[in-house]
């Protein structure tokens, strides 16, 4: 295969961050063509994680086989920004890619990268893609599983109330970063990851990105419509307007313990209930992150002749993105 190119630029300036957007062209690539870029935003919960973090090694060469610039985006990180702060970038990082690279683009991401790809393909500022595609999402945050306490994310975190006073003092205190790289195997004697269980377990997600403290418990009390007007476009799957929504890929592994499956399986029905064409695949037997835990070129003889038996979702998935990229 071809060797591709990768270009960092600067696509916002913002709490003193340079927030920058990496563009992987493969061969031959020329932005006056117009041709397809696919925009993907990192997983990590909103909290961990970087532009190079959880790398899709499968979109990426998929990119670059069929002629797609693959782009990948910076975005500031909870708790010490904002939801609306990160709303803000993903939206921006949309228009810098419309502008700069090509129109023709599909929004993806991987986990709580799922969940911004839908806030922002939805959000009114956002440049129409020609897709989107959610892997393994944290797609609805009104769903039980943020706003009931107690649901611990693999096991309860020790000293819980410690934990989540860190995370106040960063809130109140912290510097704004917009990446915080780490070694998966290192992830459970992480601080930061810490802190993602215990924002699980005090269902805390809602309460940081609105910075109203107490929102998840009046969500579950009193109903979704307690979330003030202005914060509703952090909860697509609660208010957005998906009927706006281009065709949408949902992939998800039916083992994954860390985002339920639930997320994809109830975001499909709502989806084709509003008329919008969706592509729902599961992957037996596979757990959060299956996907970039290997170098995978589904393109591949190798893969072709020897592939996984969850290589038949990401190929059906491809191929939906394929027939968008090239209908639209």
């Amino acid at each position: 295969m071809a060797s591709s190119e990768v270009r960092t630029h600067t696509y916002k300036v913002t709490d003193g961050l340079a927030l920058t957007i990496d563009v992987t062209y493969p061969p031959g690539y020329n932005e006056a063509e117009q041709k397809t870029a696919l925009l993907h935003f990192h997983g990590g919960f909103l909290v961990i994680g970087d532009k190079t973090s959880f790398t899709p090694h499968w979109l990426i060469n998929v990119c670059n086989r069929r002629g797609w610039a693959y782009v990948t985006a910076s975005y500031r990180l909870l708790p010490e920004a904002t939801g609306l702060d990160i709303l803000s970038d993903t939206v921006d990082a949309a228009n810098w890619v419309a502008a700069n690279v090509s129109r023709r683009y599909i929004l993806a991401g991987s986990s709580a990268g799922g969940y911004l790809a839908l806030a922002t393909a939805i959000h009114p500022n956002c440049p129409q893609p020609l897709a989107v595609l959610s892997v393994y999402g944290m797609l609805d945050l009104t769903n039980q599983r943020y706003v009931q306490k107690g649901r611990s994310l693999r096991a309860p975190v020790e000293n819980l109330q410690e934990a989540l006073g860190e995370i106040d003092l960063a809130i109140k205190n912290g510097s704004v970063t917009d990446g915080y790289p780490i070694n998966p195997a290192d992830m459970p004697a992480d601080k930061r990851y810490k802190w993602i269980r215990a924002m699980h377990e005090a269902a805390r997600i809602p309460d940081i990105l609105t910075r109203i403290p107490g929102l998840a418990q009046k969500i579950l009390t009193q109903g979704k419509e307690v979330i003030p007007e202005e914060y509703r476009p952090l909860f697509p799957a609660a208010f957005g307007n998906l009927s706006k929504l281009p065709a949408v890929a949902l992939l998800h592994g039916d083992s994954d313990e860390l985002v339920m499956i639930d997320q994809s399986e109830i975001m499909a029905e709502k989806l084709r209930a509003v008329g919008v064409e969706v592509l729902f695949e599961i992957a037996a037997g596979q757990g959060h992150g299956f996907d970039a835990r290997e170098y995978i070129d589904l393109d591949s003889e190798d893969a072709k002749l020897h592939g996984k038996d969850f290589y038949t979702p990401l190929s059906k998935v491809i191929s939906f993105l394929e027939k968008h990229s090239t209908t639209a």
